[in-house]
């Protein structure tokens, strides 16, 4: 599936849209793969994550202390733990059943940061655009 998983991330990830096949084949046989029934747990506040989290496939729920937002194939979550090493700010939960999520191990994650460090800025400025929208 690492084919499979260098065109998804490519063409629905617009975060890692910038990279090119070669750069992402780097990466994706490192990926490890779940599926989630609904209501299933994926990631727990204060859980220090060990990658990079992307929604493949059906829905998922990012809840802040103050408000929930809905996650579609192509977006992301857990950037915080893995650019700063701190605990989750938020927990996920599937919204359907057979949910896929894919992460990009910290190890892996961090050789994407060394091929492009524009990527953290834009990973920085997503995580401030949530924070923000959460405190409205």
């Amino acid at each position: 599936m690492p084919h499979d998983d260098t065109i998804f991330l490519k063409l629905n990830v617009e975060l890692l849209s910038f990279f090119n096949e070669e750069q992402l084949r780097r990466v994706t046989p490192d990926i490890e793969r779940r599926t989630y029934a609904k209501g299933e747990p994926v990631l727990f506040r204060g859980e220090i994550t060990s990658g990079l989290y992307l929604v493949k496939k059906g829905k998922a729920v990012l809840q802040t202390k103050t408000e929930s937002h809905a996650l579609a194939p192509g977006d992301f979550f857990g950037e915080m733990s893995v650019l700063e090493d701190v605990a989750a700010a938020e927990s996920v939960r599937a919204a359907e059943d057979g949910t896929e999520v894919l992460t990009i191990p910290h190890n892996s994650f961090a050789k994407l940061l060394k091929m492009q460090p524009l990527l953290k800025k834009a990973l920085l400025d997503k995580a401030a655009k949530r924070k923000k929208r959460g405190a409205k």
